[in-house]
């Protein structure tokens, strides 16, 4: 769809959003799925003072597709303490009842959203720094079970709880700050762990509250890639599960073993499923302005407030 949305935006007349997506995504990087994400709020006293009592949860939700015309992706400002990177956006998304037809954004769901606003963040993929295979079963491993592969995903068929791992064999991932797969089974698994280790043995250690992975659909889980000790979000169906990220992690040391633990194995014909695996470099757009909204489309103007400069990650690590 060559010139449908160019410089000056959208084209006057009718737009099927869902179909201009699926054109630009198979043409351009443009179009993509983005994860949505609104920090925690928290309530204020009388005074009219932020407390630290939560008043809405976080929310970190991904697969929203969006278009994105940067029209200044990143300019490098010096400043005191290094480089702050900057740019700007128009961002496009389906319209807000479309929105609200997918289950994390339902609000019969997920009672904490009600609409894209002010200063949320859209996160892109800006480059994916590895990406885990899963046309094979090279490298995969688990400790009860069977690994196969349709050349797009690998199936663990299980054989009691335990494990599925990948041994990445030293892979550079400095650049990755987010962690992203998709994960099915065919019954109820609750996913217990999730773990990043490098050739330090050093591991971050991702542990989900009550987390389980219901039979018969895709469930994305996209996370922040990050040592110390923090916390972030699993929304299923528009229910948030809060996420412990642990760890004293080098991002130097190349990564050496990614690994899902869980439980609810039945002992029948119990399978996972896991494809997409990708630690990748991200780009956060936060929302400036609404320019336009229609009864097909909504387009924000965006704007990246700041960005990490790599090679002064490596020098102060």
């Amino acid at each position: 769809m060559p010139g449908l949305i160019g410089s000056q935006g959208v084209r006057p007349g009718a737009l099927n959003m869902n179909r201009v997506f699926r054109a630009l995504r198979y043409r351009t990087e443009q179009a993509q799925y983005v994860t949505y994400h609104r920090p925690e709020i928290f309530k204020i006293d009388s005074y009219g003072v932020p407390t630290n009592v939560g008043g809405s949860d976080e929310i970190l939700i991904p697969d929203l597709p969006a278009i994105i015309r940067p029209t200044l992706t990143a300019d490098y400002q010096r400043q005191k303490e290094g480089n702050n990177i900057i740019g700007a956006a128009r961002v496009y998304t389906p319209n807000i009842t479309t929105i609200k037809n997918y289950a994390n954004f339902d609000q019969d769901n997920n009672t904490n959203f009600n609409e894209i606003e002010g200063w949320d963040r859209l996160i892109t993929n800006y480059r994916t720094v590895f990406n885990i295979p899963t046309s094979g079963t090279t490298n995969w491993a688990t400790d009860a079970g069977v690994i196969t592969s349709d050349g797009e995903s690998i199936t663990n068929t299980l054989t009691g709880n335990g494990y599925t791992k990948y041994t990445a064999t030293s892979k550079n991932v400095l650049e990755a700050d987010r962690l992203r797969f998709k994960i099915k089974t065919n019954f109820t698994l609750t996913l217990t762990s999730g773990t990043a280790t490098n050739i330090s043995a050093e591991t971050l250690k991702y542990t989900p509250t009550s987390l389980t992975i219901p039979s018969g659909t895709w469930l994305t889980v996209d996370l922040p890639f990050v040592s110390g000790t923090t916390t972030s979000s699993i929304y299923r169906e528009g229910t948030r599960y809060a996420v412990t990220i642990a760890g004293t992690y080098d991002y130097e040391k190349n990564l050496n073993i990614f690994q899902l633990n869980y439980t609810g194995y039945t002992g029948v014909t119990n399978t996972i499923q896991l494809k997409e695996v990708e630690f990748y470099k991200s780009v956060s757009w936060h929302v400036h302005s609404l320019k336009d909204m229609t009864d097909g489309y909504i387009i924000f103007n965006c704007v990246r407030t700041r960005g990490r400069n790599d090679k002064l990650r490596r020098a102060y690590e």
